[in-house]
């Protein structure tokens, strides 16, 4: 066994085969790391970005739940056709599902979150404005439920909703510009850490290969003068 490795040792892990591996296996390893952080930093960054598009079109489709939820509030006002809550339920439903991914997405500054919360108070009031016609309809009269609906379409509810999904609109906006930003500096990171280690890979062997060619011909001057002593 003894032998096999000094064999082994003596054939494949000269000095050359030492000198040619390791400091480039080190340029090889350090550059992994390098790209694997770079790589980490990317699919955060990117991910950054997909959420806030995400946000952003979700406060959209908060507003066309609700849209949805009155336009079907008020055809069963006017015909008395329950036929015409099918899309207020489902609004309704879809609007629990939106408010619960919104305050997910929609995270950082107190500012950001205050926003969500306002909006969501806003919501809850629509909805128990549409809730509470519906009720006058069943409970006391269509007439009744008209009347109070036409004193709750003056009332400013949907333009603050709008104005306030409007403010979160554009926050998220600002920060899909700077996140974006980020993404293209970590793509040219990419770009710079692979030149980096290509070059770096590159100038290593190659002075790998002049020191070893310096010791070769050092070792051939030291053998051409030892052959006159001999002889």
């Amino acid at each position: 066994m003894k032998q096999a490795w000094v064999h082994f040792r003596r054939t494949y892990l000269t000095t050359s085969v030492m000198l040619r591996s390791i400091p480039v296996g080190v340029v090889i390893a350090a550059g992994v790391v390098a790209t694997s952080w770079t790589h980490i930093l990317l699919s955060d960054h990117q991910q950054l970005v997909v959420q806030t598009y995400e946000a952003i079109d979700t406060t959209k489709d908060v507003l066309i739940g609700l849209i949805d939820a009155e336009t079907g509030q008020r055809g069963y006002l006017l015909s008395g056709d329950r036929r015409y809550l099918e899309p207020y339920d489902k609004a309704l439903t879809r609007l629990t599902q939106l408010r619960t991914t919104l305050r997910t997405e929609i995270v950082g500054s107190a500012d950001k979150v205050a926003l969500v919360k306002e909006l969501d108070t806003l919501v809850d009031g629509k909805l128990g404005e549409l809730k509470a016609s519906i009720d006058l309809h069943d409970t006391v009269s269509p007439d009744a439920a008209r009347e109070r609906e036409i004193a709750m379409m003056q009332r400013p509810t949907m333009d603050q909703i709008r104005r306030t999904i409007g403010q979160i609109t554009e926050t998220e906006k600002g920060l899909l510009s700077s996140r974006q930003s980020e993404v293209d500096l970590d793509e040219t990171r990419i770009r710079v850490v692979a030149i980096l280690v290509g070059l770096a890979s590159f100038l290593t062997r190659a002075v790998i290969e002049m020191y070893i060619a310096r010791l070769r011909k050092r070792r051939e001057a030291s053998d051409q003068s030892r052959k006159p002593l001999e002889n």
